[in-house]
């Protein structure tokens, strides 16, 4: 029976033959590559990060992810709203959400002459940017935005544009005053009126009235001014009202030619008034709905077609002055058809949730916070895909540079027992088991201090560029560079390469670029359980 040691393959000639090598060798090789991988993949990382800086990819990707959000990209587009201006009312109103105090002053930049210089170079070079691939600045009249936002500053950010609270207290206000006046003063009169008819006294009850009307008017201030609660409103109207029965009973109406059952029929039509407006808690909570602008309603009002908007339409009309301007900076926003229908529905299921009267908004702010961490959730991802591409060129761009070529580095770790114990003996020394992120290895060895070095050398060539890289990595006993041994090297394994159409040189380079396009957090994790297993596996000397 033959072996999988004994079985031969045709590439075999060409690479070392690992099921020949001892198990200790095997771990060196990968510890070694390893090693390589993740010292390349810190590098790979803080030129991403740069290239992220330069070119504000995280918040440019941030802002494109909110107009999607803003535009419903994700559902189907009704008729009455083409995609197009669908993404178009989108980007208008959130280049006004990003002008928004909460997120503008999330867009921190370095102060200093020296910041201010490099910020102008930098937004220079986005701007050339985006004239080369032929896009447009998403940040409108701004040259950089922020690269986060926090749910609750988009959230907050959003209704305020909106004005929903301010519209709430206006059609709140106009509702509990058309209460004031067709379910409370004007009945009252009626009542009052009648018995006057009936005693032939016009001034019947005259300054009582008066106090009357003075009083629930001050309630309608207060609630105005929002010094006072819907629900606290309501209830110092019906203690008024309380507080008229009482005189209206010490009033002396015999005297003025009322008999008993006048005066009976007269204070019990008053107290059926007030029990009809708060006869049970079932009634107090409908007479507070009915009032209250729900979420529904507010919502509406994006929809010039809904009830709601006729309603605050007839009110500018009757009323003028604020609730006009109001009414006007309404109509002049551009609000994406989708984001009404996105917000009702929000406004539908914060109306379930709501736990206490008078905290809907906030409720309503929870859930279009949700929304936007789900929105932003799946935006991350897309950029993470995104990553992984630049990520792959720019390992590619590494390998090129640095001529980090996988097969080569194979056969010199598998050949070459002083590079291969070097290598291991500087990841020994590093004592990988102590650090815990790849992010701190690179700060302990000074690689995340290359970004300077890159920074400085932007304006000269790829060699400029690779030269910085090689002085960080000069410490590093790695089977890598553009020395003439290497070349040659490489050359003697690229006579006896088996596909003449693909150079082995440049398989080599892609392999190396997909392993740094992994990240080195990857590598990281992987040394380290390596390094645990080889140093578990070691023989104790004696």
């Amino acid at each position: 029976m033959l072996s999988l040691f004994a079985f031969k393959t045709p590439y075999q000639k060409y690479l070392p033959n690992v099921f020949a090598m001892s198990l200790p060798i095997v771990l060196e090789i990968a510890v070694g590559l390893i090693f390589i991988y993740l010292t390349l993949s810190l590098v790979a990382s803080e030129i991403q990060e740069i290239l992220s800086a330069l070119f504000q990819w995280r918040a440019e990707h941030l802002k494109r992810s909110i107009e999607q959000l803003l535009a419903g990209d994700s559902v189907p587009h009704t008729k009455s709203a083409p995609p197009e201006d669908n993404r178009e009312a989108a980007r208008v109103l959130a280049d006004k959400l990003y002008g928004s105090p909460l997120i503008e002053n999330l867009n921190y930049e370095a102060q200093g002459r020296g910041a201010a210089i490099l910020r102008r170079i930098l937004h220079g070079v986005g701007a050339a940017y985006r004239t080369v691939t032929f896009s447009r600045n998403v940040f409108g009249d701004r040259t950089s935005g922020p690269s986060y936002i926090p749910s609750e500053a988009f959230a907050t950010s959003l209704i305020d544009r909106l004005k929903l609270k301010d519209f709430q207290q206006i059609l709140m206000r106009s509702r509990f005053s058309t209460f004031l006046e067709d379910e409370v003063i004007g009945p009252l009169h009626n009542i009052v009126n009648e018995l006057r008819a009936r005693l032939q006294k016009e001034d019947l009850m005259d300054a009582e009235l008066v106090y009357f009307e003075q009083s629930v008017n001050q309630i309608a201030v207060e609630l105005t001014a929002r010094r006072l609660p819907l629900d606290a409103a309501v209830d110092q109207v019906l203690y008024e009202l309380q507080a008229f029965e009482t005189r209206a009973a010490n009033a002396s109406l015999a005297d003025l030619g009322a008999n008993a059952e006048m005066i009976q029929t007269f204070l019990s039509r008053i107290r059926y008034l007030r029990m009809g407006l708060s006869g049970h808690a079932e009634t107090n909570e409908l007479l507070l709905a009915k009032l209250r602008p729900s979420l529904a309603d507010l919502t509406d009002l994006l929809n010039p077609n809904s009830p709601t908007y006729a309603e605050l339409v007839a009110l500018a009309q009757k009323e003028g002055g604020a609730i006009r301007n109001a009414l006007e900076k309404l109509q002049e926003e551009v609000i994406p058809p989708q984001l009404q229908e996105s917000l009702a529905t929000l406004a539908t299921r914060a109306e379930t949730r709501v736990d206490a009267v008078g905290t809907e908004l906030q409720q309503l702010q929870t859930e279009v916070e949700t929304w936007f961490d789900n929105g932003m959730e799946r935006a991350a991802g897309v950029y993470r895909r995104n990553v992984k591409g630049v990520g792959l060129m720019v390992g590619l761009a590494i390998a090129f540079i640095l001529n980090a070529d996988t097969l080569y580095m194979f056969n010199r770790l598998s050949t070459n027992q002083a590079v291969r114990s070097s290598i291991v003996q500087t990841a020994d020394q590093l004592d990988i088991g102590s650090l815990e992120s790849a992010e701190a290895l690179a700060a302990e060895q000074g690689i995340d201090d290359l970004s300077d070095t890159l920074v400085s050398e932007l304006r000269g060539d790829l060699r400029s560029v690779g030269l910085a890289v090689e002085e960080s990595l000069a410490d590093y006993p790695l089977p890598i560079g553009r020395t003439q041994k290497i070349f040659r090297a490489q050359q003697i394994a690229e006579d006896s390469w088996p596909v003449p159409v693909i150079p082995r040189r440049l398989v080599g380079w892609g392999i190396t670029a997909l392993a740094l396009s992994m990240g080195a957090s990857f590598w990281f994790d992987l040394l380290r359980k390596v390094m645990s297993v080889r140093a578990s596996g070691e023989k104790p000397r004696e």
